[in-house]
């Protein structure tokens, strides 16, 4: 049967009425098109499964967007999106002939995604109302394309995407971020849904959304030195006293630069990993005191890893901010700040004590930080984990010893900062250096 619903032009000569027009998905499940004088709406009407046998009416139907030639402000579905949402509320009612039903489409892969990784963050963060940063990028660039989130999964080609991507208006740093979380949700479906796709579309997609970063790699220009840090360290004071921040950014700065951690595992240190231990100096045999911080393993990279927090080391005076904090919970996190709580329009009062949870909250703090230590202003936060890597190199530790300080790899230490690991290697053979000549 010739559709009636499936284009504008179709709808658009549609007469109006009370009652709408309604195409069969699935068994039991059909999509309906409303054309009122006020509103074009889609409609779904399903088998109910509950439905006691022999019921009159034994189908329940809903309104659940509005369609694309409504010509108003507020999201318009097209056909194709209002056949899977309508499916997927079927599917969500349990009517038997919706599951399965779905068209694998773009969309379906990357919303499906989307929900795992903001499933992950919450449970990671311990908040409900959690959006990753996967779900903001792909939301706004991949989402919103409406013509590449209707195209079927096995008819996403190699240059179809490659065509997307010289289309976006984006840095070169930005293209490869969003990439790769898009490169993640096709090889997730395509993990997924493997029977459904030819069998190297996995490859041909993986090909497509792997972003070489041409501009020049940039970890080298930010390594601050010890003077810079420290500069920094005391800028970040005089924002946390300006801000009233009450020491909370003072302290998160001073956990970054001491430990070269990611902002991540600083807002999962709890405060019993923070303690003094006591250890006999081999050189001298006299009694020391360490003063320790557990850093949490990082989440990165995908399943399998083992979840250890590294032993960090910090000086004396460094161990006293840190533990200088305000709250009282022996099981709570070391860093926490005080939480603005909304109590009605552009009207906020501080609310309770709570952990960091995004990085996005020290943007504006830390280009304050910036200015008022004369950094160079490219500088970021993650200045403090070069520095900490390249000191920790330039002090001659070895390149295993300090991927395991930083919790990553020798291989990623070698990838990036191979020129401070030969400069060091280069004083070591120049101080056992042999003159032979008589």
């Amino acid at each position: 049967m010739v559709s009636q619903i499936d284009t504008v032009a179709k709808r658009a000569k549609l007469p109006t009425a009370k009652k709408p027009v309604w195409e069969r998905l699935a068994p039991g499940v059909f999509l309906g098109y409303r054309k009122s004088p006020e509103a074009r709406k889609w409609l779904v009407r399903y088998h109910d499964p509950d439905a006691p046998k022999g019921a009159s009416n034994p189908y329940k139907m809903q309104v659940f967007a509005n369609a694309d030639d409504a010509h108003i402000d507020e999201e318009a579905f097209s056909f194709k999106r209002a056949s899977v949402e309508a499916l997927k509320l079927a599917e969500a009612a349990s009517v038997p002939s919706a599951v399965g039903a779905l068209p694998l489409t773009v969309r379906r892969a990357v919303e499906e995604y989307i929900a795992l990784r903001n499933a992950r963050d919450r449970k990671n963060k311990g908040r409900v109302d959690i959006r990753s940063d996967a779900d903001t990028r792909l939301s706004r660039n991949v989402l919103s394309d409406v013509d590449l989130c209707d195209t079927k999964l096995r008819d996403t080609t190699r240059e179809r995407l490659l065509n997307w991507l010289d289309n976006l208006p984006l840095s070169a740093a930005t293209r490869k971020r969003l990439a790769g979380d898009f490169k993640a949700a096709l090889r997730l479906a395509g993990d997924n849904y493997t029977k459904s796709l030819p069998a190297t579309w996995k490859a041909e997609i993986s090909s497509a959304l792997t972003v070489k970063n041409d501009e020049p790699n940039s970890r080298d220009i930010q390594v601050l030195a010890d003077d810079q840090i420290k500069a920094a360290l005391r800028a970040a004071k005089e924002v946390d006293e300006a801000g009233n921040w009450d020491g909370d950014l003072y302290r998160l700065m001073v956990a970054l630069a001491s430990t070269g951690m990611r902002f991540s595992q600083a807002a999962r240190i709890n405060r019993k990993g923070a303690f003094r231990q006591q250890r006999m100096d081999r050189v001298n045999g006299a009694e020391v005191t360490d003063h320790v911080i557990m850093v949490p393993a990082s989440r990165k990279g995908r399943g399998g890893k083992t979840e250890l927090a590294t032993k960090r080391i910090v000086a004396a005076a460094d161990y006293d901010i840190l533990t200088s904090g305000l709250d009282a919970d022996p099981d709570g996190p070391l860093l926490q700040r005080w939480k603005n709580e909304e109590t009605s329009p552009t009207v906020w009062k501080r609310g309770d004590r709570a952990a960091w949870y995004h990085a996005s909250e020290i943007t504006r703090p830390w280009d304050q930080i910036v200015k008022r230590a004369g950094l160079p202003d490219h500088t970021v936060p993650y200045a403090f984990r070069h520095s900490s890597i390249v000191r920790q190199l330039q002090s001659g530790l070895s390149v295993t010893l300090v991927a395991a300080l930083h919790d990553t790899s020798p291989a990623m230490i070698q990838k990036h900062y191979a020129r401070f690991i030969t400069d060091v290697s280069d004083g070591i053979v120049a101080a056992t250096t042999l003159s032979v000549a008589e």
